[in-house]
């Protein structure tokens, strides 16, 4: 009969690594949330129209989901009318143009992930290696 023996304290040490994972992890997406707010606003204090709105703009969660904006109701008029525009005034679009401020989010979450746990590792399909023969 075969049996498989586990150290003890084994589990508990498994269980500390990922517990501090994910500590880790909620702090990482804290700080790449901060990150991504202050180059939002960044942005728009370059923008000349967006700039009286920036101190404006919050990050806040949402039905699950992360939402950057203006929620101040005295702004947040302003800040739809730059966005979309309107028959007199052409779209600003600011939040609709996140894409680098998202991606550098990302990767700021990552680096500080990896500089912690090292790089990442392919976790994706299995690699079939080989060649395949017709009988």
């Amino acid at each position: 009969m075969a049996s498989i023996e586990i150290a003890s304290g084994w589990i508990d040490a498994v269980q500390r690594y990922v517990d501090g994972l994910m500590v880790d992890s909620i702090l990482a997406a804290e700080n790449a949330t901060q990150f991504f707010h202050e180059q939002v606003v960044a942005r728009a204090r370059e923008d000349e129209q967006w700039a009286s709105l920036a101190d404006n703009i919050e990050v806040w969660s949402q039905d699950g989901r992360l939402v950057i904006g203006v929620q101040n109701p005295l702004f947040a008029s302003q800040a739809m009318l730059l966005e979309y525009g309107d028959l007199e005034a052409p779209p600003n679009p600011l939040f609709r143009t996140l894409t680098s401020a998202t991606r550098d989010a990302a990767q700021h979450m990552q680096d500080e992930i990896d500089s912690k746990y090292g790089p990442r590792m392919d976790v994706g399909g299995p690699k079939i290696e080989g060649v395949l023969r017709a009988g």
